[in-house]
């Protein structure tokens, strides 16, 4: 073998070398799993929470975004986009699901509005009993 063959073969090994671990998994987007087992309860008058006293006004919470709907309900849902798994799920002026990482959109009880938001949200039950919101699955 002539040096101008190894250097070519010892080139593509050492590009392999460099790239194998982003192509085995180790370059993937936030690996956040979305909670499934969900039951905690906060008092929406605490002062953490005094985004939810307006409509649209949200919290996130336990890896959840709660958020007081645009007609007074409280609605909830992971805070992890199902498009991509990044943890950007926000409530948004429209009362939509929104994701800021790349416009994921889904509507209150999860359902995908656009390519993005395709594979649907997980949202969860919401019970209000006087000051205190439950949320659970």
């Amino acid at each position: 073998m002539e040096r101008k063959e190894f250097l070519a073969q010892l080139g593509l090994g050492a590009v392999f070398v460099l790239t194998s671990t982003c192509l085995l998994d180790a370059c993937t987007k936030d690996t956040t799993t979305t909670p499934t087992a969900v039951d905690f309860t906060i008092d929406i008058n605490g002062s953490a929470y005094s985004a939810l006293a307006t409509n649209g006004g949200y919290i996130v919470a336990n890896g959840v975004v709660v958020a007081r709907s645009l007609t007074g309900t409280y609605v909830a849902a992971t805070v992890t986009c199902s498009h991509e798994g990044r943890t950007q799920i926000t409530y948004n002026s429209s009362g939509k699901w929104y994701c800021t990482a790349h416009g994921a959109l889904f509507s209150e009880t999860g359902a995908g509005l656009n390519n993005n938001g395709s594979k649907n949200l997980t949202v969860y039950k919401t019970q209000l009993s006087g000051t205190s919101l439950r949320v659970y699955s």
